[in-house]
């Protein structure tokens, strides 16, 4: 981008930013307080104004470092400001919502994804932040529709959601080419840019709708960027047909997974925005692993739920929700966008993105293969008979049947071609990701919060049972299952980046 003004230093354009962004958060509350402006109001304000600024960084700044520690920075102030309720003008509204959080966050992420790639998608991701989001609230809140829908946790509206995708669409199809131009970046036609326009407003819609207190300023601002960067990469490597062909796929699976009871509603949208980046950013090589989970692990949830009693101990049943579809498949995607941001060129990266697969498959299988066993398992820790579907608790079966999960999802890899045939290197592989399912045991079984039933004692993860809230008896209060899974996939992919470093790096 050029640079409008070559300041001598540029922490001074650091200071010159932080400063006018402070200025805004004054004017806010000065707004509030005096002239009585509602919160919902000045918290728009900052949102606009602050999302206008940061989209023009490139302009002032050429190193990322000083715009990255800005993101940080207003990071942890926001966060800090939410919790001691204080400058309400930036981000008071009628619900709970960390959306001024996850705002720096969205930004910092786009920074490290597109600063040196394509500046263009940076800046323009930020004004669809800006305005489609405010839009969204704006004609949500004027027009009193009755047709509202939750698709996760966040309540939003038919033309909430209609404003958002037409302005994104507009602010894709005008600001795009003008930054492009500026940037001296790739130029595309007119029926591309608004096919690419109308692509890339599906899918950061769907982001923007699948949202949990504010969490769309970080979900529909990844979505869009990463929608513009797949379209364009499409576009120059002549794969725009099978990228279309995997949106339809993707939308089918998902819809489909839902009206077969595999998924929740949020799920399916979930899983189509999980296949749509897999297959686009991964193709085969990430897909067949990823659908060889899903397939093989919903089938083991249907006949364990349909012969077991498991359920009377864990939170959710055999249909998954966005969070589930994450928590086992978020972490594999993270591993896969990096793959891909580096031209598929760190093999590594996919490497450990089948570890942290194999992880997540080898967790799940444990628990639905393990509750075949005739006794009861053991605690990881104490070795202490535990309950069927108690987080922490392992069984020979089901260990054995994880074993085995991991090794599915690497020799389907191996089948597709993605890995060469090395059976020391695949088993490394399939080890890692078994590893991570241990891991993930010994969470379960020592910080995952654990709750008793008052009404009939019995143990359970769950924060309601028997239609009434459970005690909550040990482990950490916000600390899930759903983080456990997270936590698990994340030591599997991690295990193996260690072992390829000290064997076969």
């Amino acid at each position: 981008m050029p640079i409008f003004f070559d300041l001598p230093n540029e922490w001074i354009a650091f200071g010159v930013f932080f400063s006018i962004i402070m200025t805004f958060i004054a004017i806010a509350e000065v707004a509030r307080k005096v002239f009585k402006l509602s919160p919902e109001l000045s918290r728009k304000f900052v949102h606009v104004m602050v999302g206008i600024l940061v989209s023009l960084a490139p302009f002032f700044l050429q190193s990322k470092t000083p715009v990255i520690l800005l993101g940080i920075l207003f990071t942890v102030l926001n966060y800090i400001a939410l919790r001691k309720d204080s400058f309400k003008g930036m981000h008071t509204t009628e619900r709970v919502s960390f959306g001024t959080v996850y705002f720096p966050i969205a930004f910092s992420l786009l920074v490290l994804m597109f600063w040196d790639r394509n500046i263009t998608i940076f800046v323009v991701a930020m004004l669809i932040l800006a305005f489609a989001d405010t839009a969204a609230t704006v004609v949500g809140e004027r027009i009193n529709s009755k047709r509202k829908f939750i698709l996760w946790y966040d309540k939003k509206s038919w033309p909430g959601s209609i404003a958002f995708f037409l302005t994104t669409i507009i602010v894709i199809f005008f600001a795009f080419p003008l930054y492009s131009n500026l940037a001296q970046g790739v130029n595309i036609s007119s029926s591309h840019l608004i096919v690419m326009s109308i692509f890339t407003a599906f899918v950061a819609t769907v982001g923007e709708a699948v949202s949990k207190r504010g969490s769309d300023n970080l979900t529909l601002t990844i979505t869009a960027a990463l929608g513009m960067d797949l379209y364009l990469t499409g576009l120059q490597s002549g794969t725009l047909p099978a990228l279309g062909g995997w949106f339809l796929v993707s939308l089918i699976f998902g819809y489909g997974a839902y009206k077969m009871k595999s998924l929740s509603v949020s799920g399916g949208f979930g899983a189509f925005l999980l296949g749509l980046f897999m297959f686009g950013m991964g193709s085969w090589d990430t897909m067949l692993p990823l659908i060889a989970f899903f397939i093989l692990s919903s089938v083991l949830s249907k006949v364990a739920d349909r012969q077991s009693k498991k359920d009377i101990i864990s939170s959710k049943g055999s249909q998954r929700d966005i969070v589930q579809v994450y928590a086992n498949g978020g972490i594999p995607l993270i591993f896969t966008i990096a793959w891909y941001l580096s031209g598929a060129s760190v093999e590594w990266l996919y490497w450990a993105f089948l570890a942290s697969l194999a992880s997540a498959t080898a967790d799940t299988w444990e628990t639905e293969i393990g509750s075949f066993s005739k006794g009861l398992p053991l605690d990881i820790l104490s070795w202490k008979r535990v309950a069927k579907g108690y987080s922490g608790g392992i069984s020979f079966r089901g260990t054995v049947g994880g074993l085995i999960g991991a090794l599915v999802i690497v020799y389907i890899a191996y089948l597709s071609g993605s890995l060469a045939w090395n059976p020391g290197f695949m088993l490394a592989i399939a080890i890692s990701g078994f590893a991570g399912s241990l891991i993930d045991s010994v969470l379960g079984a020592s910080v995952q919060a654990k709750f008793i039933c008052e009404v009939c004692d019995k143990p359970t993860e769950r924060i309601n049972h028997c239609h009434q809230e459970t005690r909550h008896v040990s482990g950490l209060l916000w600390l899930d299952n759903d983080w456990v899974n997270v936590a698990g996939s994340l030591s599997g992919g991690l295990i193996f980046i260690l072992c390829y470093i000290l064997f076969f790096g």
